[in-house]
């Protein structure tokens, strides 16, 4: 690569277009000075923001949080059910059978809403509805395993954890996205990162 190229003189899109070409192995420090630009850039003229918003682009913060308070939503309706059967009593201090069951229905509900559009493109109903998907860190679609057994499964079961557990999944998991990669602790320990597709 000519380490002559000055990356300053490039528009935001360019930008993009380099960070996604890039050889990141063979010039982390030219990634490096591309990714800080990208940042430096999008910081100054936000409204550019808009015009990026496009395939293998990261999705904005903005975005993924409406996807995730979409997805929060269907989550609460389907617990409704057990709400009223169950009663708030008792969710309040669930026995271990209770926590269990709970779990369970977790995850199937999870499998029902979201289960084929994590298999075939690598979203739930809000990433879809945002157009963004889960991707790994090369950019290409993150698997269903990845997706659900690295990435969500593991704060589910983290948030039984009393106190600590809930704590980290409810408060510390989400603060990461404001991080430089804008990467959640649950895309850390999976790989993945969350970008917009077609």
């Amino acid at each position: 690569m000519d380490s002559e190229i000055d990356f300053s003189t490039y528009t935001l899109d360019e930008l993009y277009s380099s960070a996604r070409a890039i050889d990141r192995e063979a010039y982390p420090e030219r990634a490096k000075e591309i990714d800080d630009l990208i940042e430096t850039r999008e910081a100054q003229s936000p409204s550019e923001n808009i015009v990026s918003k496009v395939a293998g682009e990261k999705a904005t913060r903005s975005d993924r949080l409406v996807a995730a308070i979409v997805d929060g939503v269907l989550g609460v309706v389907c617990f409704i059910p057990v709400f009223i059967l169950v009663g708030f009593d008792n969710l309040s201090q669930p026995t271990l059978t209770l926590s269990a069951g709970l779990l369970g229905y977790g995850i199937l509900s999870t499998l029902v809403l979201h289960g084929y559009l994590m298999y075939q493109r690598g979203q739930t109903i809000g990433k879809s509805l945002m157009s963004i998907r889960i991707e790994n860190l090369d950019g290409t679609q993150a698997s269903f395993t990845t997706i659900y057994f690295k990435r969500m499964l593991c704060m589910q079961l983290l948030s039984l954890v009393p106190s600590v557990g809930q704590f980290i999944a409810g408060f510390v998991n989400p603060l990461f996205i404001f991080g430089k990669d804008k990467r959640c602790l649950h895309d850390h320990l999976a790989g993945t990162k969350v970008s917009y597709v077609d």
